[in-house]
């Protein structure tokens, strides 16, 4: 079974610093560009950085206490995944949102996770799985129309379930790129999952999956999954207008 990667960044500035031993000389380059690009990706990602955003050299070399070559390293690797522009003598920006890239990216998850509840469909689930599937999400089937809303934790819960059925087919491929997938569309996630009646719609929608599942039908996971799938997807306007909105704001 393959093992998932750690999606939190590790901390840098002073500890970045502090990581190259007692010495107290700069980090490697090559130690320093992974750790550079991961916190960056998250920021881009996690809106703190909104689109538009001049990202200069000399300041992160000073945010990072690292020279220009890790950090040239890092935003080339950003540009080339998509996240910014390199704009010629003026240096990078957060790239603006991309509607038709976000559709392009929900085409990707569906083909993969279609996949997946198929052969799932003909292997069969582990009882364990299952049960513990089930006491996650059945209790939310009756959760209140006053109940509080944890955006955040619920979009973690449903990259879980998602990630659960990856992780039991054990395809380490297809586990990574989901992984990457989930990074790109978690601000979608967190603007859609917002009320407890789409909390409530998104437990039916993930336990009509496993039912489907734990009776080995295969046709019947397929549709389920797209239902789910697209009903955030739907809604990929939306979140970007109040992502941007939100990232303004906080400007």
């Amino acid at each position: 079974m393959a093992r998932r990667r750690s999606a939190s960044a590790p901390p840098l500035g002073k500890k970045a610093a502090s990581a190259t031993g007692s010495s107290g000389g700069a980090a490697a380059p090559k130690q320093l560009a992974p750790q550079i690009l991961r916190t960056l990706r998250e920021r881009i990602l996690g809106w703190q950085y909104p689109p538009g955003r001049h990202l200069g050299e000399q300041s992160l070399c000073e945010e990072f206490a690292a020279s220009r070559i890790p950090v040239r390293e890092a935003l080339r690797a950003l540009a080339e995944q998509g996240l910014v522009d390199q704009v010629p003598n003026q240096g990078c920006y957060v790239k603006q949102p991309d509607v038709e890239g976000i559709h392009e990216l929900y085409d990707l998850r569906l083909a993969l996770e279609l996949f997946v509840v198929e052969r799932l469909a003909s292997i069969g689930l582990r009882p364990e799985f299952v049960a513990a599937t089930r006491a996650q999400w059945e209790p939310l089937l009756a959760i209140r129309a006053d109940a509080p809303v944890d955006g955040a934790e619920l979009v973690r819960a449903d990259e879980g379930f998602h990630l659960g059925f990856a992780r039991e087919l054990g395809n380490a491929c297809i586990i990574e790129a989901l992984e990457d997938v989930n990074e790109r569309l978690r601000f979608v996630r967190q603007v859609v999952i917002t009320t407890p009646h789409r909390v409530q719609a998104t437990a039916g929608e993930h336990l009509a999956v496993l039912d489907a599942l734990v009776k080995k039908n295969g046709e019947a996971a397929r549709k389920a999954m797209r239902l789910n799938i697209s009903a955030a997807r739907n809604k990929v306007e939306i979140a970007l207008a109040q992502a941007l909105t939100n990232a303004h704001r906080r400007r």
